[in-house]
């Protein structure tokens, strides 16, 4: 008897997949992510709140910035 290699764990297809196509991630991708503080809201409703999405004559898509609103 010789030398034999040890059985790797097989992948599914959507974790083999993303190894290539899947955006790039440092951690486990199937691990538990972590809880979003409120700081983090706070930001994201600064920005969601300031900028619009644009979409230009050429079908791209880009933020500006929202124009303040007139107090009257």
């Amino acid at each position: 008897m010789g030398w034999t290699m040890p059985r790797k764990p097989r992948r599914d297809m959507t974790e083999w997949l993303l190894t290539y196509l899947g955006p790039a991630q440092v951690g486990n991708i199937r691990g538990v992510g972590r809880p979003v503080t409120q700081a983090e809201r706070d930001r994201d409703a600064a920005l969601v709140d300031g900028f619009e999405r644009v979409v230009g004559p050429d079908g791209r898509a880009f933020l500006v910035e929202r124009a303040p609103a007139d107090p009257e």
